[in-house]
């Protein structure tokens, strides 16, 4: 989130997109987790973390209108 924040605020808000809509696809199609394998996104620790459902909510809301 702050690194999607930081490249929209200083012009790079393709990159900013970009990687907002792969970390969305993510937690869509894993879950909501703590973490996630670097590699293959898949779900590690705590299932149903909060800050990763409230990032999905801001990115959706603000990258895939």
């Amino acid at each position: 989130m702050l690194l999607i924040d930081g490249l929209a605020k200083s012009g790079k808000e393709k990159l900013a997109k970009e990687i907002a809509v792969k970390f969305v696809k993510m937690a869509a199609e894993n879950g909501f987790a703590e973490n996630f394998d670097a590699l293959t996104g898949e779900a590690l620790c705590d299932p149903g973390y909060t800050w990763t459902s409230s990032v999905f909510l801001i990115l959706a809301h603000e990258y895939l209108n």
